[in-house]
């Protein structure tokens, strides 16, 4: 809550359910957003008003290449890995947090979480909500699938096809 302005945040995963609107939340309070997300979702990123990079191996350099001058915060929303790199740009674990690698969390001493003080969330939520039905938030998009095809699914989620939730439909 409240300005960020000054503040450099990474979202890893950031075109992802959580990452789209962590995203728009800090770009909305002032922050200066860099965003992961894959190859294709690049151009996704930078419409919710973040710069985009790839994540991966070399992250550590390509979010230094876009922020000289330093990272403050990071969240990990995807859970692929990134979390020691993440630590490694803010320069402390204490200024990381993740809701998708506990077992990074533990290793590193991060923060793990799977919510906040509940009076809170639900400020949170109401702005969101409210953000979503004006049209100052874009969703992610929902890509259906009948429930014979939940291999496909599967595969198509775990090789990144799927640009937003997914859903078996009987």
């Amino acid at each position: 809550e409240g300005d960020h302005t000054g503040t450099t945040l990474v979202v890893d995963g950031a075109s992802g359910g959580v990452g789209v609107y962590a995203v728009q939340l800090a770009v909305a309070r002032g922050a200066t957003v860099i965003g992961t997300a894959g190859e294709a979702r690049q151009d996704d990123v930078r419409a919710l008003g973040a710069t985009p990079v790839v994540y991966g191996e070399g992250l550590v350099d390509r979010v230094r290449a876009v922020a000289p001058q330093g990272v403050d915060l990071a969240f990990d929303t995807a859970g692929k890995g990134a979390l020691r790199d993440l630590v490694t740009l803010t320069g402390s674990p204490d200024k990381a947090i993740t809701i998708a690698d506990y077992a990074g969390a533990q290793e590193l001493g991060v923060v793990f979480t799977s919510g906040g003080d509940p009076g809170e969330d639900a400020k949170a939520l109401a702005d969101a909500v409210a953000r979503v039905a004006d049209g100052r938030f874009r969703t992610t998009a929902v890509v259906t699938y009948p429930l014979e095809d939940a291999g496909k699914a599967q595969d198509d989620n775990q090789h990144g096809r799927v640009p937003g939730k997914l859903v078996l439909v009987p």
